[in-house]
């Protein structure tokens, strides 16, 4: 997994590489100029043909930009340099870059708000424009002078590489704080950052190349890192391995609980997404009026008849059925189509508690236990919780702009206060362990946003607890499955007219691809 840091994170990993292991800060910055440079010639052909326009700010971040201009100047490019202010402004490190540059008679436009149109021509004529205006050290909207040189660059429309992060967007959070930068190329400095990642964010990052600069893996351990990116290898290793020497029942037994009438597909989609994560057995239990079309389809799920109210939701007299039903069971789905109906929410008040196998609770599940108080407490096993931002805010009391405000951080508190894994839903999606740790899930496209999806996720993570798989890892393993199986059928066909179904199709693909 790749660590995601934050900015204070990572300024105090560069603290550490200077103060504890005596790596001078200038041999930091002319690593990191030297990597963006040579990011640069591998990215961008007939270089030697193309003229390059370099914005730097008064800092660290423009004293990078400055070696990127030395080693491309070098190397025989035209470069250009754009200084918002003047070198003899500049301090420590990046003013010594600064000054080998001048030096070396790589041209340096320092500019202000007076004499900004007069290097209008910079960014009319040239290629690439090199932001090293200020990478992670924005903590304020971008105003005035820099206002107006980030618009140039975005109204220039060149090919754009960020040093760091794109010049407007803060490194923590994934939201712009003002006018903000769109790249083509970020390279990311040492570690991924989180807006390299979040959206909106990540959308204006365009390709993210991490870039080695040298920093002692000793300085990064000195910070309590708490987020991750998912990676496929760890998928992969997540994943169980089968003996020739087997039957079904060494793949666990699945109880679905789920359904209601109307809404009886949510039970087969999770019910057949739970036999393909590889579950050996799978049982669906839905209400009477649900029973007679879910019982010979899916044909490969057995099925069982639950008391229902007039309605056609699950009555509270389900209960002793359902408890029966989950003996010797290794993992319980229960949510998908449930409806919210009061006798039905009632159920879930006095059954959740009794349920001794692992847990994984979506849609109705969630709205349930958001009419229940402290009903999530109360709840004895493992369990995971899969809601999406609003269903989230039911859960939580918390608003849905304050949640994807802060994704990760609210991800991680309520992970923390109830012991849960909770999956919170959306561009990126985001687990979040007991023990603070969050994941961020690299696959997945808009196409998943469709009815039904979250079903399909619900069933494979239940089929893979169901295998013997801890519950964080089913949970991460069957996040990524089910964006990779989005994945798969954008890229066959596209992401509009995917639907649920089609996710049970391109699961296999999925899994071939992880384990092969």
């Amino acid at each position: 997994m790749q660590k995601v840091v934050t900015a204070s994170e990572m300024q105090a990993i560069d603290r550490s590489a200077i103060e504890n292991f005596g790596i001078p800060g200038l041999v930091l910055m002319e690593n990191a100029g030297l990597a963006a440079a040579c990011l640069i010639h591998e990215k961008v052909s007939d270089l030697m043909e193309k003229k390059i326009l370099i914005v730097c700010g008064k800092g660290n971040n423009g004293g990078d930009g400055f070696v990127i201009a030395r080693h491309l100047f070098i190397d025989g490019v035209t470069v250009d340099v754009l200084l918002l202010g003047k070198r003899k402004q500049l301090k420590a490190d990046a003013r010594v870059n600064a000054d080998i540059a001048f030096k070396m008679g790589i041209p340096i436009h320092e500019v202000s708000e007076k004499n900004l149109k007069d290097q209008n021509h910079l960014f009319r004529h040239c290629h690439i424009i090199v932001d090293a205006l200020f990478g992670t050290g924005l903590s304020k909207p971008a105003a005035g002078l820099y206002a107006k040189v980030i618009k140039k660059i975005n109204a220039a429309k060149k090919y754009v590489v960020a040093v760091d992060i794109p010049s407007g967007w803060d490194s923590d959070s994934g939201r712009a704080i003002g006018p903000a930068v769109q790249a083509n190329i970020t390279a990311a400095l040492a570690l991924l950052k989180r807006s390299h990642l979040l959206f909106p964010a990540a959308e204006y990052m365009g390709e993210v190349q991490i870039l080695d600069i040298s920093i002692p893996h000793a300085a990064t351990e000195t910070q309590d890192i708490t987020v991750a990116w998912l990676e496929q290898e760890d998928v992969q290793s997540m994943l169980p391995k089968r003996s020739t020497n087997t039957h079904k029942g060494d793949y666990g037994h699945a109880l679905v609980v789920a359904g209601s009438k109307g809404k009886g597909g949510a039970a087969g989609l999770t019910a057949l997404a739970a036999l393909r994560a590889g579950a050996g057995l799978v049982t669906l239990a839905v209400p009477e009026s649900c029973y007679q079309a879910l019982e010979f389809h899916p044909l490969e799920t057995m099925t069982a008849a639950l008391p229902e109210t007039k309605s056609g939701s699950l009555s509270t007299q389900a209960i002793d059925a359902i408890l029966k039903h989950l003996e010797g069971k290794n993992a319980l789905a229960i949510g998908p189509g449930l409806s919210t109906e009061k006798e039905t929410v009632k159920l879930l008040a006095a059954l959740l508690p009794q349920v001794e196998c692992p847990l994984v609770i979506d849609a109705d599940g969630i709205n349930g236990l958001g009419k229940n108080g402290a009903l999530i407490d109360r709840i004895r096993t493992e369990t995971v919780l899969t809601p999406h931002p609003k269903e989230m805010s039911r859960l939580s009391g918390w608003s849905v702009p304050d949640i994807l405000d802060q994704r990760i951080e609210r991800t991680q508190e309520f992970a923390q206060q109830h012991h849960v894994t909770l999956l919170l839903k959306g561009a990126r999606t985001l687990i979040g362990f007991a023990d603070g740790t969050v994941l961020i899930n690299p696959t997945g496209n808009p196409g998943l946003a469709t009815a039904g999806s979250g079903d399909v996720l619900t069933g494979l993570i239940a089929g893979l607890v169901a295998q013997g798989l801890s519950v964080p890892s089913a949970t991460a393993a069957g996040a990524f499955i089910h964006g990779m199986a989005g994945d798969l059928y954008a890229e066959a066909h596209h992401e509009i007219p995917l639907i649920a179904g089609d996710l049970l199709n391109t699961i296999p693909e999925a899994f071939k691809r992880i384990l092969t």
